[in-house]
C-alpha cells in the first residue's frame, strides 16, 4: 500500500495537466502555472514559444508539487515519465515524439532541469528522471500501451468530488482499464522488462486504490487485476546443459577406457 495519498498525487497530473494543450481550435496555450519554466521573456513575463516547452515547463512543475507528498525518487520519474507521455499523446502534432529526442533536446542541458528539487538537498530534478532514463528508451508503441490505461486513471481521479466517487457516466472505463492491463501483462516485451513491470505495478496499485475506496458504489464495477507476470527464469535451461556435461564426459571416459583395454589384449596377443 502506498504511504501517500494517490488521490492528491492524481489531483496534480489533472491540475498541470490542465495548464497546457491545445484548444478546439487547434491552438496551443499555456498558463500561470507552468510558464515560469518557460525558456523566453517578454514584458508581461516567461513565455513558451512551443507545445514542447510548455511540456518540459509542465513536467518541472508537476515534479515540484508531488515532492510535497514524500514520493521517492523511483516514483517520482515513473509518474513523470507517464505525465509526459500522456501530455504528448494530447496533442497530434507531437503525439510521435521520441521520449529519449524529448529528454536530449529538453532536459539534459535544461538549467532548471539541473536545479536540486530540495533547495540544496536531494537530487536535480535531471537525476531524478535518471533514476528512470531508460523509460525514456520506450519505443512509441509501448509507450501508447501504457498511456491508455494512465489516461483512464487520471479521468477516474478526476471525478472524485467530496471522496465519493460517480461512475456514471464513465461505466465502462474499470473493464476497458482491466483489459489494457491484461493485455500489457501478457506482453513478453512488457513482463520481461524490470523497470516496465514496476511502472505496470504502479499502475495496478493506483486501480486497486480506487477499487478498495469506491468499489462498493452502485456505478461503479472494478474487475480485478492478475498478478503482474514476471518473465520465464532461464535457470532450467543452463542447469539442463550442466547436468548433460557429466554425462557426456562419462560417455566419453567409458569409450576411451573400452579402446585401451582392447589396446592392450591385441599388443598381449602379439
Amino acid at each position: 500500500m502506498a504511504n501517500y495519498s494517490i488521490e492528491k498525487v492524481y489531483s496534480e497530473f489533472n491540475k498541470i495537466g490542465r495548464e497546457f494543450g491545445v484548444k478546439n481550435d487547434g491552438s496551443e496555450f499555456a498558463n500561470a502555472l507552468i510558464i515560469k519554466y518557460c525558456p523566453y521573456r517578454d514584458i508581461v513575463g516567461n513565455i513558451c514559444f512551443s507545445y514542447l516547452q510548455s511540456a518540459r515547463s509542465g513536467v518541472i512543475s508537476l515534479l515540484e508539487n508531488l515532492e510535497k507528498y514524500n514520493l521517492d525518487y523511483d516514483k517520482l520519474a515513473e509518474y513523470a515519465i507517464l505525465f509526459l507521455s500522456y501530455k504528448l499523446k494530447q496533442n497530434p502534432n507531437y503525439s510521435g515524439t521520441k521520449l529519449n529526442d524529448f529528454y536530449t533536446n529538453h532536459i539534459v542541458n535544461n538549467k532548471d532541469y539541473n536545479k536540486k528539487i530540495n533547495g540544496n538537498d536531494g537530487l536535480t530534478f535531471k537525476e531524478i528522471i535518471n533514476r528512470k532514463k531508460d523509460l525514456m528508451n520506450m519505443n512509441i508503441k509501448e509507450r501508447s500501451k501504457f498511456n491508455d490505461p494512465f489516461s483512464i486513471l487520471v479521468l477516474l481521479y478526476n471525478e472524485i468530488k467530496n471522496n465519493k466517487l460517480d461512475c456514471t457516466k464513465y461505466s465502462s472505463y474499470p473493464e476497458n482499464f482491466a483489459n489494457k492491463f491484461k493485455e500489457l501483462n501478457e506482453d513478453s516485451n512488457i513482463n520481461g522488462n524490470t523497470s516496465y513491470r514496476k511502472l505496470l505495478s504502479t499502475l495496478s496499485d493506483d486501480y486497486n486504490n480506487l477499487k478498495n475506496k469506491y468499489g462498493n458504489d452502485k456505478s461503479c464495477n472494478f474487475p480485478p487485476l492478475p498478478e503482474i507476470k514476471t518473465p520465464p527464469s532461464k535457470l532450467i535451461p543452463v542447469l539442463s546443459t550442466f547436468s548433460v556435461i557429466p554425462v557426456f564426459l562419462g560417455i566419453a571416459y567409458k569409450t576411451i577406457y573400452k579402446k585401451k583395454i582392447k589396446k592392450s589384449k591385441e599388443e598381449i596377443e602379439t
